[in-house]
């Protein structure tokens, strides 16, 4: 992987170089070192992959799926059964 290919996954998993240096415990400055070589090490290589595969699992659940269903299954005709009034009639008494 290039340091050009690197950046590029860095922006698609909206982190940064400060981000990258935290978790490969190294200085900002060594990693922009890693444009003048043909590959970044491997161990960066590894973490940024990493960080893209729990991305994409994180953001790959079916929570919202159903939501238009949900919005259908909301009637306000449920509501008929509630007298509110009823219910504070009683309570004063």
């Amino acid at each position: 992987m290039t340091y050009k290919e690197f950046l590029e996954l860095l922006e698609e998993l909206q982190l940064d170089l400060d981000s990258a240096s935290e978790a490969l415990d190294l200085e900002i400055s060594d990693i922009e070192a890693w444009e003048e070589e043909e590959e970044i090490p491997k161990s960066a290589e590894k973490w940024v992959r990493k960080e893209k595969v729990e991305s994409a699992t994180l953001n790959n659940t079916n929570e919202d799926n159903d939501f238009e269903n949900e919005e259908e299954d909301l009637d306000d005709d449920d509501d008929d059964d509630l007298d509110l009034d009823t219910e504070i009639d009683e309570e004063e008494k």
